[in-house]
């Protein structure tokens, strides 16, 4: 691979950057795209990697990119649609364009991000559009078209927006309303996602071939929220929804209250449980990580008292 061209989307969130400092040691180069480049400062410090920017609705923005690129990885994604972004957008069409452009300038393998319960016919929206694109890159793949699919349970890390997302939430909330509280997910580190994704790339152990990645411990929504609460030791009740209340909750969200903390579809996804018997399994907990960095006091707050002396 020391002679080789890697290429990855999405530049600029938590998992392509851990990716790119765990593999760019193994390529000649490293070419990291992003939609915000400003975002992607951190790995420039890297000597065989450079920054891009692309627009995924314009093809001939990445096209020249995948020029003698031998591996690319995708891990572009949204929770949530926009005006402007769509799941059919950028987690289909999007996907269906890199592929066909990878396969015309001979990319020897395409690893992709997707998600657990990924399925056309899934229950929302997201895990629809995620679904019809693994199916599609799973129909392109040959002998010399290698591709890899991953489908994680949630991501943590230090840079996480599961965890990190909750801690800012509930600091500032006394009561918390709960939706879906019983939804199962098994949270897969950061570092164990990209050893899988490293192995994938190195070896052919995975060519062909789609696989869940969870972590070693299943946890309810509910669960995962105490845990927050005890790690930071922040007092906010905590109140389970049921069913309709969670919908009404999630409507309300939607259609009412600006932000789309929590929409419909994010709704429909939680009625399947995020896990798996079958996958592949990380070894990290999240007890052995996720104390580390959300103990932290990093608020604006406690930066500008640094920043006095004080």
């Amino acid at each position: 691979m020391k002679d080789k061209i890697l290429t990855i989307f999405g530049g600029s969130g938590f998992i392509a950057s851990e990716l790119v400092y765990k593999l760019s040691e193994n390529f000649k180069e490293v070419r990291v795209l992003s939609r915000n480049i400003e975002e992607c400062k951190h790995v420039k410090v890297l000597k065989n990697v450079d920054v891009f920017l692309y627009d995924a609705s314009n093809i001939s923005s990445y096209t020249k990119y995948l020029k003698d690129t031998d591996v690319v990885i995708n891990t572009v994604g949204i929770l949530n649609e926009s005006s402007k972004s769509t799941f059919e957008d950028v987690h289909f069409n999007f996907v269906k364009n890199l592929v066909n452009k990878s396969r015309e300038n001979n990319v020897e393998k395409f690893v992709h991000l997707s998600a657990l319960n990924a399925d056309q016919k899934g229950p929302s929206l997201y895990l629809q559009s995620k679904g019809k694109a693994d199916e599609y890159i799973s129909s392109n793949n040959d002998g010399k078209f290698k591709t890899v699919v991953f489908r994680p349970s949630i991501v943590f890390g230090e840079k996480d927006s599961f965890f990190n997302r909750f801690n800012n939430l509930l600091k500032y909330i006394p009561i918390f309303p709960l939706a879906c509280p019983e939804s199962m997910f098994s949270p897969i580190y950061v570092k164990d996602l990209s050893s899988f994704v490293e192995e994938s790339i190195l070896t052919d152990k995975y060519d062909n071939q789609s696989n869940d990645i969870t972590g070693p411990k299943n946890y309810s929504f509910k669960e995962l929220i105490k845990y927050i609460l005890s790690i930071t030791k922040t007092k906010c009740m905590v109140i389970p929804l049921n069913y309709t209340l969670s919908y009404l909750q999630a409507f309300a969200f939607t259609y009412i209250v600006p932000g789309k903390i929590f929409t419909i579809d994010n709704f429909k996804s939680l009625q399947i449980d995020n896990i798996s018997t079958t996958g592949l399994k990380g070894k990290t907990t999240i007890e052995e990580i996720v104390p580390s960095y959300l103990s932290k006091k990093n608020n604006k707050l406690d930066i500008y008292r640094k920043d006095a002396g004080r």
